[in-house]
């Protein structure tokens, strides 16, 4: 859940103070780093999740006397959505390597979170279609990956921001 709090007029011990007075923002951007590589996490498990409903679904759904899975148009897409998926992981845990190891990544981790966020999109709609219904469904985990999903590409700065931040970090 969100919501906002407001703290108008509220006094704060200094006993109870985290950080310097009226350095509040400074100590939020100084974790945003840490808090937008979380969104590219969270948003490739949800991808990740959303696949494997998909494919468990495609094995087991049966149309002419056989899976679906084994029809065409869905192996293909199954088959984009597990590299989409692939080049999303392996991205994203490069980037966390490199802020591990001290490195400088803002423009990197901006990158990953635009991007995991664009397949987590991409990967909940294709298993939702492909689920057909029941991936509408409120019981289905699917429809609640897809309607859950949109909030990473907004917490700790929309696509619009994160592209202003790369844009900076490129000298533009």
């Amino acid at each position: 859940d969100t919501a906002e709090l407001f703290f108008d007029d509220c006094r704060v011990p200094v006993a109870n103070l985290i950080g310097a007075e009226n350095m509040g923002f400074a100590c939020i951007m100084a974790n945003f780093q840490s808090e937008r590589l979380a969104l590219a996490i969270m948003a490739n498990m949800t991808a990740q999740l959303a696949f494997d409903e998909a494919m468990a679904w495609a094995k087991a759904r049966e149309a002419f006397g056989k899976p679906i899975g084994k029809f065409q148009v869905l192996k293909h897409r199954l088959a984009e959505m597990a590299t989409q998926l692939e080049v999303s992981r392996e991205f994203t845990y490069r980037q966390a390597a490199q802020m591990a190891a001290g490195k400088s990544v803002i423009k990197e981790i901006s990158m990953a979170k635009n991007f995991a966020t664009d397949i987590a999109d991409r990967l909940t709609y294709d298993a939702v279609q492909i689920m057909g219904g029941m991936g509408y469904m409120r019981e289905s985990l699917v429809e609640r990956l897809y309607r859950d999903n949109r909030i990473l590409s907004i917490g700790g700065g929309s696509r619009e921001i994160m592209n202003e931040i790369i844009s900076k970090q490129l000298g533009l």
